[in-house]
């Protein structure tokens, strides 16, 4: 379930970070520009982190996870 208080504007890098901790594979070659790709080594789906990342942008690429059978709040967690 996704946290009800999440922060406005987060970093970028401590979004990829928190991601990694929880299994998932930074690829910094594979996204364009200033994009971060992180690979679901379960499926081998990915998720995009661009740059500036909003409320709306978080809470989207948590449901995503969430969809992959990950827990939103422990990847906020290791945030």
């Amino acid at each position: 379930m996704l946290p009800h208080d999440l922060p406005s504007d987060i970093s970028q890098k401590r979004l990829a970070r928190a991601f990694v901790k929880m299994g998932f594979i930074l690829d910094m070659s594979g996204g364009k520009g200033g994009h971060y790709k992180l690979t679901n080594p379960k499926n081998k789906q990915f998720i995009t982190l661009q740059s500036k990342i909003y409320k709306e942008v978080l809470r989207d690429k948590l449901k995503q996870a969430e969809g992959w059978g990950y827990d939103a709040e422990e990847i906020m967690r290791n945030y």
